[in-house]
Parts: C-alpha cells; sequence; structure tokens
C-alpha cells in the first residue's frame, strides 16, 4: 500500500470535513429558517390575541386594570419569542466564524499542497526564502513608484484646475464682452432713434413756420388790394 505524506492526509481530512459541514450547514440554515417563520407566526398570533383582549377589557368596568394584565402577558410572550430570536442569530454567528476559519484553514492546505514539502512535511525552506524575495522586492518596487506616482498625479490634478479655472475666465470674458456690446449696440440704437426723432420734430416745425408766413402774406396782400380798390360813386 502506498504511503500517504502529510499534505496528502490533510486534503484528505479537509474535504471530508469540508462535504460534511456543507451538509451541516444546509440543515441549520433551513432550521434556523423554519425556526425564524415560526416566530413570526407566533408573534402575529399574539398581537392578535392582544387586540381581541383589549377590546373585551374595554367592555369591564376596570378597564385599566385588565389592559394592564394582558398586556403583561403580551409582554411575556414577546420577550420570550425574542430570545429566541437572540440564540438563532448567536448560532448563525458561530457558524459563519466557523465558516471563515475553516476556509482559512482550506487556503492553507491548499497552499501546502501545491508547494512541496521535505522532511516529514517541512516546508521548502529555501522555496519560501524565494517568495519572501520576491515578495520583497515587488513591495519595495511599489513604495518607490508610489512617491513618482502620487506627484505625478498631484501635478496633473493643478494642472486640471489651472485649465478649468482659464476655461471660466475666457468664458466670463466673452460674456462680458458680449454683454458690452449689446450694451454699446442699444445706446447706438437710441441715439439714433432720438436723431430721428429731432429732425422729424425740427421739420414738421419748420413746415409750419412756413405755413405760417405764407398765410401771413397772404392777409397783407389782400388789406392792401382793398385799400387800394376806388370808392363807388354815389348816385
Amino acid at each position: 500500500m502506498p504511503r500517504l505524506n502529510t499534505v496528502t492526509v490533510l486534503v484528505l481530512l479537509a474535504a471530508t470535513g469540508l462535504a460534511h459541514a456543507a451538509s451541516g450547514k444546509t440543515s441549520n440554515a433551513q432550521e434556523r429558517t423554519q425556526a425564524r417563520a415560526q416566530i413570526t407566526l407566533e408573534r402575529k398570533d399574539s398581537e392578535a390575541r392582544l387586540a381581541n383582549n383589549e377590546k373585551i377589557c374595554y367592555q369591564h368596568f376596570a378597564v385599566t386594570d385588565c389592559l394592564q394584565k394582558v398586556r403583561r402577558q403580551y409582554n411575556t410572550e414577546e420577550r420570550a419569542l425574542r430570545q429566541r430570536e437572540l440564540a438563532i442569530n448567536a448560532q448563525e454567528r458561530d457558524e459563519k466564524t466557523a465558516n471563515q476559519r475553516d476556509a482559512r484553514a482550506n487556503k492553507q492546505s491548499d497552499f501546502e499542497r501545491k508547494h512541496p514539502t521535505l522532511d516529514g512535511g517541512a516546508l521548502n525552506q529555501s522555496d519560501l526564502e524565494q517568495r519572501q524575495k520576491e515578495h520583497d522586492e515587488q513591495a519595495a518596487q511599489r513604495s518607490s513608484h508610489a512617491p513618482k506616482r502620487n506627484a505625478e498625479s498631484i501635478a496633473e490634478q493643478q494642472q486640471r484646475r489651472e485649465q478649468d479655472a482659464a476655461r471660466r475666465a475666457t468664458s466670463q470674458a466673452g460674456k462680458v464682452d458680449s454683454k458690452q456690446r449689446t450694451l454699446q449696440r442699444h445706446n447706438e440704437d437710441r441715439a439714433d432713434s432720438i436723431s430721428e426723432a429731432q429732425e422729424e420734430y425740427d421739420a414738421k416745425q419748420e413746415a409750419a413756420q412756413r405755413k405760417l408766413e405764407a398765410h401771413e402774406k397772404r392777409m397783407k396782400e389782400q388789406e392792401g388790394k382793398r385799400k387800394a380798390a376806388p370808392l363807388p360813386v354815389p348816385q
């Protein structure tokens, strides 16, 4: 019969344990689900009894004493249900903790399976040292590049901020210039309108003055004709 080394034994044990654990986890999860559903039903029944008992209490003479009694009973039932819920939650937390511990153990077993062993199960020291050396070199390389990347990132951010500020300044200047041009056109149009109105007014005044002068001239001419005409000869 071939001899099994330590890693093979660990792997087999881990696989067997995982199979049993998976079956147990499914069963425990189903039991918790059923227990929570049962607690929900019992809580609804308790609440319904409380509502019904309170209605009955209002029909009694000592309403306050009756209400206190039925509510004490309800609180007792609620505390019991809450304790059951807390127990289920604690079991679930313990199971999650165990699962995490099993996952870490499984990773360790997988690591030992993938890496050869020497001296009856001792890890290959040279292989571990080589891997540690590579890890340290990679960490040092990342650390050496980090300040440069940070400096480049800061410079890029500063450049973007300056570009954004320049674009905003240009946009603002364009808006101001547009407003100034609009105001200038408005003032020019207003000045033209005033000038046209003044010219029109002056033309009307001049035309009225000419009409008045012509009227006065006609009146003078008619007056002169009347004075120059001979008087009629008396009969």
